[in-house]
């Protein structure tokens, strides 16, 4: 599933090819993309209308239109826009067409996980899946101090922790071993048993890994990380060369180094 990094990098993508464009019309090939409001609704709401801004929150892309809408995209396990020119071919796995004013942009998706909805400013301040949602990991506001306030008297694992939407926004499974691992703490650790300098070092390492995936990627569109190549190429841990351990933590797969991670 897309982490905080790849929805950044299809943000910024997106950011710099449909500010300002108009949506002439919408196909919808696959109508149960749209979860909200009915599909006809759907496409006759974003007929005509411009492009304010591409954002994101934690792992939804938010695409703000004229006349107080937002686009709420959620790209699940294979979801992507794509821009490309009327006379390109159509993919197999494109659900929904936008016709712009120059171009079109699709949704492509080939497991069908994917959807969106589209939302007024006001329903957009009580969407569900944005109500609860913790701090960007990636904004100044993400503190040493507020991270220390976050973990405080928190019960549970790092791991289980990290992935916690509610916490911090945006963490994913892929991203949070990478974390643990440059930050040497183990996932099945409990949050409460962390010294000072442990904080200070997972909090440096969230903040890293999130910027370094989100600059990787935009140049190589693949998760890239120390810990992740090593593991998908040798299976050994890139710091000390022994063989990664495999264990389902927080119901989870995680990988980590039984020895670098404590």
């Amino acid at each position: 599933m897309p982490e905080l990094p790849d929805v950044e990098t299809v943000a910024r993508r997106l950011r710099r090819h449909l500010r300002g464009r108009r949506i002439r019309r919408v196909h919808l090939i696959t109508p149960s993309t749209v979860r909200f409001p009915d599909p006809p609704a759907f496409a006759r709401l974003l007929r005509g209308r411009h492009v304010h801004d591409i954002g994101r929150r934690g792992k939804y892309l938010l695409i703000t239109l004229e006349g107080d809408l937002t686009l709420v995209a959620h790209l699940r396990m294979t979801g992507d826009f794509v821009i490309a020119q009327p006379d390109a071919p159509v993919d197999r796995h494109t659900r929904i067409v936008f016709h712009l004013d120059r171009g079109q942009l699709r949704f492509t998706d080939q497991r069908r996980f994917g959807h969106m909805d589209l939302l007024t400013s006001d329903q957009l301040s009580r969407f569900p899946g944005l109500l609860h949602m913790g701090i960007e990991p990636l904004e100044p506001e993400f503190t040493l101090r507020k991270f220390r306030m976050i973990l405080r008297d928190r019960r549970g694992t790092l791991k289980s922790l990290l992935l916690r939407q509610d916490l911090i926004a945006g963490i994913g499974n892929i991203y949070a071993d990478e974390i643990l691992w440059q930050a040497r703490l183990h996932p099945a650790r409990g949050a409460t048993t962390l010294r000072t300098h442990q904080i200070t070092r997972l909090h440096l390492a969230i903040r890293r890994v999130l910027r370094q995936a989100v600059v990787r990627l935009s140049r190589y569109g693949r998760p890239v990380g120390r810990f992740l190549d090593a593991r998908d190429r040798t299976g050994r841990c890139p710091r000390c060369g022994r063989p990664l351990r495999v264990a389902r933590i927080a119901g989870r797969t995680t990988y980590f180094c039984l020895f670098c991670q404590r």
